[in-house]
């Protein structure tokens, strides 16, 4: 196994970048010459080869530019059956097969694009991306039909003397069957700032200068193996976070962390006339005077999921006011949201006229108006979390349950054939109008864990909706073969065009949960795990080198935190809210495997993100009150729209949003060891 190395000066860097091109030229063009050699290994899992690499400068004047090396497919004719991972980035072809069209701009991949316009936009046969956009510093090839993989693995940034020197680069091309890794790096064809903003080719500070008579040396970790299942990419993500880990910052503590973060959402978030929390709370420049962007929801950004950590907090508090806040919220959406002809809830509430509708801030982004399953499903769940929480307090709230019974029973008269609920139902009647979402496992997950309820009755009152659990397998079975096994989990968040995300496999990963334990059947754990390695590989395994304050400033860790989405590129904190799934991993696998010691690793990064990614003090992270915190952590050069006054970008919001801050303290909740 050998690199091709190439490579483009600065001034035919210029010509390629007007040609919407990736040809680069042999190193000998510019008086490189490189030479490689395999120290170790045969290419497994277990033992990958070191390629060591070295390029020397023998020309007459320094280059200055960009150097490639590639991987190549065994067979290059076979170029269109390949699939390519790059972490948090690329996920088998972005969906580069389906129509591309479409509002939400996200790269995707199609061979026959070998020279794309900026007409052509998110359409290419290429990609080159700076180091840092990627969760986890590695490159992966995948032969979907002889299931071989190819693969590699390397430092994201150039070092001197083990001090940061400048970035590194990826890359894929499906039309010649490529990964590679670059020396300075590109953002080709387009630099996705977010999925409505996208710059043109860089041509600028991104070129690496290799000085004449010096050399450049470097290992690569390179894989090469037949692979039972697509799943196996997840190996060689596992592999890269064992070589490249960096635990995130020790911070505050769990208690700490929890009483912050939650007395943040109670002071400052509550609105009690309409009984709920402020999607966002800004300061204003009058003190102690706040602003308010509402974007009332049932679940998604606000609702059910900050009422409910806000309940637990309240409990472990003692802090009547907040359980109070809680138990409101929740009511107020059981006796109001409730549409009687579809018996399904409202997602959102005017805050002017009081009038429940499906028409929230998500509304005009959908392709189909209606009841999301998302919303309905994350809903159904969370009051079902709720309701077991109360019961064990002591106080029933039958009416809850009532709630869930109407709901689940709409859910599961929906389902197709194959067992997949509908991604969007109608507001008229309740029919299943679109599918085609992993995001529509929140219907299995609230079903599942209704299901766990009335398991836990004494008796079971004949007016409950009962489900087949049967048909609730079925359901996660196909699941797991159309989206997990495949590697493209997509249609989660109601504003990204199905781009693959982050977010549905955390409902996946809670029906498999539940289903373990209706169940106690050793298959679902294993879809537990092949869900949390999938989680995993949006989570970055590593501290990345932050260019932009306030993260640049503080000693902020990415290490732990998910990016959202190959359409939304920064983190966000809603993958913290799974701590629970992950122990629930960890206390039924045996403690010696791989597996249980890499999960409970991960789950470790994940806690620990979650105490130092909030103000631990009064305008740490250039705005708020201690506890506040934002949705928006912008680990590279994405997402960052933010401005502070003098109109420089910010790396993160300067707003706390309460969901956020709950993705977090929920899952600090569900730990209660110090690390």
């Amino acid at each position: 196994m050998t690199f091709d190395a190439r490579a483009v000066s600065i001034q035919d860097h210029l010509k390629i970048v007007g040609g919407h091109s990736c040809d680069y030229e042999p190193l000998s063009s510019y008086g490189l010459k490189s030479s490689q050699e395999i120290i170790s290994g045969d290419g497994s899992i277990k033992s990958p080869y070191k390629i060591h690499v070295t390029v020397r400068n023998e020309g007459s004047e320094d280059f200055n530019g960009i150097i490639l090396f590639a991987l190549s497919a065994k067979d290059p004719e076979r170029a269109d059956f390949q699939s390519f991972y790059l972490p948090g980035f690329m996920y088998g072809l972005n969906r580069g097969e389906s129509p591309w069209k479409v509002d939400c701009k996200f790269p995707r991949l199609r061979a026959s694009v070998k020279n794309p316009l900026d007409s052509d936009c998110p359409l290419s046969s290429f990609y080159m991306v700076r180091s840092d956009r990627l969760s986890h510093p590695c490159a992966i090839m995948l032969d979907k039909e002889k299931n071989h993989i190819i693969a590699f693995h390397s430092l994201p940034y150039i070092l001197d003397g083990g001090k940061f020197l400048q970035y590194g680069g990826f890359y894929c091309n499906s039309a010649r069957g490529e990964i590679g890794f670059t020396f300075g790096y590109e953002n080709a064809p387009w630099l996705f700032v977010q999925s409505h903003l996208i710059k043109k080719r860089q041509a600028g500070e991104n070129y690496f200068v290799l000085a004449k008579g010096k050399s450049l040396q470097w290992d690569f970790y390179a894989y090469d193996f037949d692979a039972h299942s697509p799943l196996q990419v997840h190996d060689v993500i596992k592999c890269a976070y064992d070589f490249y880990h960096q635990s995130p910052r020790k911070a505050a503590t769990v208690e700490e962390s929890v009483k912050n973060l939650s007395l943040a959402v109670c002071d400052y978030a509550w609105l009690p006339d309409e009984k709920i929390y402020s999607g966002f709370v800004r300061e204003t420049s009058e003190e102690g005077v706040f602003s308010y962007n509402k974007i009332p929801s049932i679940s998604w950004t606000n609702g059910i999921v900050v009422a409910y950590p806000q309940l637990l907090a309240s409990v472990r508090l003692k802090n009547h006011k907040m359980r109070e806040q809680a138990l409101q919220c929740i009511q107020n959406i059981v006796d109001f949201s409730l549409n009687r002809k579809s018996n399904l809830p409202y997602e959102t509430c005017d805050s002017e006229s009081g009038v429940w509708s499906c028409r929230g801030w998500w509304y005009d982004g959908m392709h189909t108006g209606g009841h999301s399953a998302y919303l309905d499903g994350q809903f159904v769940y969370y009051l079902l979390k709720a309701y077991l929480f109360e019961k064990e307090k002591g106080s029933l709230h039958d009416d809850w349950l009532d709630f869930a019974s109407t709901v689940t029973a709409v859910f599961e008269r929906e389902r197709n054939g194959a067992g997949e609920y509908p991604f969007i139902f109608s507001e008229e009647d309740g029919t299943g109008l679109e599918y085609d979402s992993l995001g529509s496992s929140w219907c299995l997950a609230a079903t599942a864990l209704y299901s766990l309820v009335l398991r836990g009755m004494k008796e079971c009152p004949d007016n409950l909706f009962k489900p087949d659990l049967a048909e609730l397998e079925k359901s996660l079975a196909h699941y797991e073969k159309q989206f997990v096994e495949k590697l493209e989990c997509y249609g989660a968040p109601l504003d990204t065009d199905k781009a693959p995300d982050n977010e549905g496999i955390l409902a996946f990963l809670r029906a498999s949960s539940c289903l373990h334990q209706l169940t106690e059947k050793d298959l679902y754990l294993e879809y537990m795990k092949n869900a949390l390695c999938h989680e995993f590989s949006y989570k970055f395994c590593y501290n990345g080198r932050i260019a932009v304050p306030p993260l640049s400033e503080i000693g902020w860790s990415s290490c732990g935190g998910s990016i959202t989405s190959v359409c939304n590129p920064h983190i966000h904190p809603m993958s913290s809210s799974v701590v629970s799934e992950m122990r629930y991993y960890v206390e039924h696998t045996p403690p010696s495997s791989e597996w249980n010691q890499y999960v409970k690793s991960r789950l470790e990064d994940t806690v620990r993100w979650g105490c130092q990614t909030y103000n631990l003090f009064e305008g740490e992270y250039g705005y708020g009150r201690l506890g506040w915190m934002s949705e928006r952590f912008c680990y590279s050069q994405g997402l960052l729209t933010e401005k502070y006054p003098d109109g420089s970008p910010s790396s993160t919001w300067f707003a706390l949003m309460p969901w956020a801050s709950s993705s977090v303290l929920e899952g600090l909740l569900d730990y209660s060891t110090e690390i």
